[in-house]
């Protein structure tokens, strides 16, 4: 899908980023690497080592933090929008801020970004973690937040690309 058809057809991005992301759990190493991989394969970007890091961010990275759903759609939220110091040395201006509004989305429907708190496991703990693996219904709502943060980016991203080419 080119970004001209993203921008065109909206709703066919955020659906297929969202059935994407369903089915592509298993083939990644946890829900940023998966909310990434399939955003930058939808887009066309094509980067090892970014799925690399994302993969980093598996279980709240490791520590039962923000969620890796949130932290997939951040990196390819930055890879579009990130900023870089201009020339002179000063920062760009970003009036509307694309990770704001993802967290903010996050939050509205989840109430936390905790790993811990949505999932209802501590990563830290191996047990933990076996009894996660293990657990087709924990693993089944993780790929649903995953399937809806791809969703959210993608519209995130089809609203941004409409307004810069207006």
């Amino acid at each position: 899908m080119t970004e001209m058809r993203i921008t065109k057809y909206p709703e066919e991005f955020k659906k297929t980023a969202e059935e994407l992301a369903a089915a592509y759990g298993p083939e990644f190493h946890g829900c940023a690497q998966v909310v990434a991989g399939t955003l930058m394969e939808i887009l066309g970007i094509v980067n090892d080592q970014v799925l690399m890091a994302a993969s980093l961010f598996a279980g709240g990275s490791k520590r039962c933090l923000t969620c890796g759903a949130i932290s997939g759609g951040l990196i390819v939220l930055g890879m579009k929008y990130g900023s870089c110091k201009h020339d002179d040395g000063t920062e760009p201006e970003e009036p509307v801020d694309p990770a704001m509004e993802l967290i903010d989305r996050f939050i509205n429907e989840y109430h936390t970004t905790s790993c811990c708190e949505l999932t209802g496991f501590d990563f830290r703990d191996p047990a933990q973690f076996q009894s996660f693996k293990d657990s087709p219904e924990a693993r089944q709502k993780c790929t649903e937040k995953m399937s809806r943060v791809c969703g959210w980016v993608a519209e995130i991203i089809s609203r941004r690309d409409n307004q810069i080419s207006s």
